[in-house]
């Protein structure tokens, strides 16, 4: 790359390789003629997995009710290309497989479920809100823990203390982030990610089929209002799982996990993990919004004949509202505690390092001199603009600015958010 820097926009379609732009055109022309050609069908995935698995318990029932809705979803409201249905396909066929894997897993191992995951550090809060270069700080303290890019979908069987970074699966894992890095190149400058980087936990929930991770491959209606309020305990249990498996051959300390979507269901993280060390970061909700629209619409262009920006702008930035509206109410309802530590963006950008200690000090933890260096010299050698600018604005998406800072006011007030101007 030179060393003039990238401006990344959003764009009306990927810029999709030749054999690509054929099979979607294959695709659409089939539809034509078979309007149901490549329409995805549940049981046919559930036995192609258990078929590649060479598996067949999935364990306790309940995840069947979000998987058929989100096939339904995909297949009735998602508007995908021949690539997309793929895509979609070999997502929800993983999802299986990895499901499969580790109840396998912890049926074979029962010591597994005696696990303790005590006292996690829970990074959350709307997307685009530096969550992930908070996550990527906590990582390089020594008594942190994250999950990193492979073993999210690879939780079983578990990497050993010796396998953890040269396990075989990793190359699978950067062979497909390769892929996606060919289809959209601009999404690294807007959510950069690797391999062997600690990455959101939205994996696995999606265990259970309930997670917003979902939507970000396709406007999935019916899916996500249903995943808005769904009862979301079995997928934190699910999660919980997984956590004793990894760690039961790499015996962890603390784990330090993020996904924005937590703010949406606080009420089951704290049920299934009581003692919770909960991060929100707040952001200007007028950043916030156009970036999130921004990555969404580009990851949907990998999969989508054509982007509606207007409609992906307004779902995201009703998910946002949803978000907040959801995780503040639980605040209320518990009442006053210190296990959420507000953390606004501007803070982190100015002192990320001091950010984190800020926050230890919070939680009655302590930064020891090795891990604040090492931050340090993470911060220096990962500028925000490595990959290049992220470029967007507001009425790419259809969206007003004034009427957003209407929308959202009562937040920008209750966390005191800063402007950033526009």
């Amino acid at each position: 790359m030179s060393d003039a820097k990238r401006d990344v926009r959003a764009t009306d379609r990927a810029s999709l390789p030749r054999v690509v732009r054929a099979l979607n055109s294959y695709g659409r022309t089939i539809r034509r003629i078979r309007p149901g050609h490549g329409q995805l069908n549940a049981d046919a995935l559930v036995s192609k997995a258990q078929e590649s698995a060479k598996l067949d318990d999935f364990g306790p029932d309940g995840w069947q009710e979000g998987f058929e809705i989100l096939v339904e979803s995909i297949n009735e409201e998602g508007n995908l290309s021949q690539l997309g249905r793929m895509i979609m396909g070999g997502l929800l066929d993983s999802t299986l497989q990895m499901r499969l894997r580790v109840v396998d897993w912890a049926n074979q191992h029962p010591e597994v479920t005696r696990e303790q995951v005590t006292a996690p550090i829970v990074v959350s809060g709307l997307p685009r809100t530096g969550t992930t270069l908070l996550s990527n700080l906590l990582d390089l303290d020594p008594q942190n823990r994250s999950l990193l890019g492979w073993e999210s979908g690879e939780v079983a069987p578990p990497p050993t203390l010796s396998s953890h970074r040269e396990d075989p699966r990793i190359a699978e894992s950067v062979k497909g982030s390769g892929q996606l890095s060919k289809l959209a190149p601009s999404v690294q400058a807007m959510h950069p990610m690797a391999a062997t980087l600690p990455t959101e936990c939205v994996t696995l929930l999606g265990g259970e089929f309930k997670s917003i991770h979902f939507e970000t491959q396709g406007t999935f209606d019916s899916y996500g209002a249903w995943f808005e309020t769904c009862d979301m305990v079995p997928a934190y249990e699910f999660h919980r799982l997984c956590l004793q498996v990894l760690q039961s051959t790499i015996p962890t300390h603390r784990w330090s996990l993020k996904t924005p979507g937590h703010i949406w269901h606080l009420g089951a993280v704290y049920a299934v993990y009581p003692d919770a060390r909960v991060v929100w970061t707040h952001r200007d909700p007028l950043k916030v919004v156009g970036s999130v629209a921004s990555l969404n619409c580009t990851l949907h262009a990998t999969n989508t004949d054509k982007v509606d920006f207007a409609r992906v702008g307004r779902t995201w930035r009703d998910k946002c509202l949803h978000g907040i509206k959801a995780g503040t109410e639980f605040r209320d309802r518990r009442g006053s505690d210190d296990t959420v530590f507000d953390l606004q963006y501007a803070e982190l950008m100015d002192d990320p390092v001091g950010s984190v200690e800020r926050i230890y000090r919070h939680f009655g933890m302590e930064l020891d001199d090795l891990g604040r260096r090492k931050m340090q010299a993470w911060m220096e050698e990962n500028p925000q603009d490595r990959f290049g600018r992220h470029r967007y604005t507001l009425d790419q998406f259809g969206l007003d600015a004034d009427e957003l800072r209407e929308q959202f006011a009562s937040y920008v007030e209750r966390y005191q958010v800063p402007s950033e101007g526009e």
